[in-house]
């Protein structure tokens, strides 16, 4: 992955919303499907506003069961891989979902507005 300078980016930085959900733990990798809408809507928009989506995998039946249940475009969803193939680093998880996101969206230039990065963790003891 290369270095991202958010400065010489033109990207905006800001987060504009979030959600947590918690759903069953048998069904925790699921927990985007059910947090994404709450965020995309809180921040005064709609799913099909939203150009690309970064959700962390923990195992493909998570992917594409939130990629069916928000009815998504498999085009807009982890674009260069998620967590299976390109990794899943022990605690920097969410700044590799950061780094491939914005990446990808300087990639993408000005078109390339709005994204969402989604994981999920598991607060069980």
């Amino acid at each position: 992955m290369r270095n991202v300078s958010l400065r010489s980016s033109n990207l905006s930085r800001r987060r504009r919303s979030f959600a947590t959900v918690g759903v069953d733990p048998s069904v925790i990798g699921f927990g985007p499907a059910f947090a994404i809408p709450g965020a995309v809507k809180s921040a005064g928009l709609k799913l099909n506003d939203i150009n690309l989506f970064e959700i962390n995998e923990a195992f493909a039946s998570q992917y594409v069961y939130c990629c069916k249940k928000l009815n998504l475009d498999p085009a807009k969803l982890n674009v260069n891989g998620g967590a299976i193939a390109l990794g899943h680093p022990l605690g920097a998880t969410s700044a590799r979902c950061v780094a491939t996101l914005l990446n990808e969206m300087k990639r993408r230039g000005r078109d390339c507005r709005f994204g969402v990065i989604s994981m999920c963790i598991d607060l069980r003891k």
